[in-house]
């Protein structure tokens, strides 16, 4: 785990140490009247749905650290799969199809090796956030790994998917690298890792 990862959960925990903890007595209260036994039957359910409820709030947190790139905000490859997974089998029962388009910077390796990781952290970090701005609610931007970006664009043909990639290589372009696409159409009728592959391919 990252240092900044490890500081994030140190922070989780501690706000969660802070909560006061709601005591469960499982026991209902010797020689209770009906009232009595109303009362600890309404509080122990509090405590039980105040339980569930922060369990809940914890595994969808975690659920998110394990299927996102921490440098960027986007989606990581676990991520990514995940959301085309849904969307093909979506897509098998008649549901619309789409595009994979994959994303490489041209000559990042050079940006690390002249500039150094730092200069080229923070262009993948403004990728990110380009990506993450332009795309729709609908659709899903990871970051498969190194300089490699993936997207999933439901519901458009592969030309419009290729001019929206055009579009986004030249805001691209106004940070100072550029990119290359390859698309790939899918609809449920190959595996995900298939179309990723195609995609790949045609860069």
């Amino acid at each position: 785990m990252s240092a900044a990862a490890l500081k994030l959960r140190k922070r989780d925990d501690a706000r969660t140490s802070e909560r006061p903890a709601r005591h469960l007595n499982l026991v209902p209260p010797a020689s209770a009247d009906h009232a009595t036994l109303l009362a600890w039957a309404h509080d122990l359910s509090a405590a039980a749905h105040e339980r569930v409820t922060t369990l809940e709030q914890r595994i969808a947190h975690l659920e998110t650290m394990v299927s996102s790139d921490e440098l960027t905000g986007l989606l990581n490859r676990r991520g990514f799969l995940a959301a085309f997974t849904r969307a093909n089998a979506a897509a098998k029962r008649g549901g619309p199809g789409g595009v994979i388009a994959v994303c490489d910077l041209d000559g990042f390796k050079k940006v690390n090796d002249l500039l150094g990781h730092a200069e080229g952290d923070d262009l993948l970090r403004q990728l990110g956030n380009i990506l993450r701005r332009k795309t729709r609610k609908m659709d899903a931007a990871a970051r498969l790994g190194g300089d490699e970006f993936a997207l999933m664009l439901v519901g458009l043909s592969l030309a419009a998917a290729k001019r929206k990639c055009q579009w986004l290589g030249r805001m691209i372009d106004t940070i100072g690298i550029g990119a290359s696409f390859g698309l790939a159409a899918f609809d449920g009728s190959e595996s995900e890792e298939t179309v990723l592959h195609r995609a790949d391919m045609a860069m």
